[in-house]
């Protein structure tokens, strides 16, 4: 397995600077409003624009559990909410309703068939020059990005690419015997067999 340190998938980072909250985490004036019209009390307010700023930054929508608590008390600030309005959800209908409105705002498409050809495409044609599973999943994942299609999860990834990977792996071998003589096959494989 791929370890996701060495791709370019998107996550969340241990630290930040006062710099990089403001810059990356604050809601402008459109978010703020982007939220107050999209639904009703404090709560969900607070939920969707730490929603919202986390899949700006990673590509996918987090789980409310893995986004740092810098994050989202810099919004609830910012929003000049108390410390008692909470995140998250009391029911799963408003989350995918925020997350569908969130892909809207952004024009976004959730990871479907045609992302998933598009991913498989891309990594198809990569690997027939390039072998690390890393640098496979950064052609998808920048594909994906490009076409403005949701990440799906990490592991997705890189089931997709060991599968398309091993596909042309093994299409290039079946190519590279077949244009190997029976006399010069039967001479590889006796030097597999070769003692001194």
């Amino acid at each position: 397995m791929t370890s996701i340190e060495r791709t370019a998938y998107p996550r969340f980072k241990r630290q930040f600077t006062t710099k990089e909250l403001t810059e990356i985490y604050t809601p402008t004036k459109s978010e703020i409003a982007f939220a107050y019209n999209t639904t009703k009390g404090e709560s969900n307010i607070l939920s969707l624009l730490v929603i919202l700023k986390s899949f700006q930054r990673l590509g996918y929508f987090p789980s409310i559990a893995d986004i740092p608590l810098k994050i989202i008390n810099h919004i609830r600030s910012h929003l000049k909410l108390a410390l008692d309005i909470v995140l998250g959800y009391e029911n799963n209908k408003t989350m995918y309703r925020h997350r569908t409105a969130i892909r809207e705002y952004l024009q976004v498409k959730s990871f479907n068939q045609t992302a998933l050809h598009l991913a498989v495409s891309a990594v198809n044609e990569s690997a027939q020059v390039m072998d690390n599973p890393a640098d496979l999943m950064n052609v998808a994942i920048a594909e994906l990005i490009k076409n403005r299609y949701e990440l799906p999860g990490f592991n997705t990834l890189n089931r997709l690419v060991r599968r398309v990977r091993n596909v042309v792996n093994q299409n290039l071998f079946k190519l590279v015997l077949s244009r190997l003589s029976n006399d010069y096959q039967q001479r590889l494989l006796d030097l597999m067999f070769t003692t001194d």
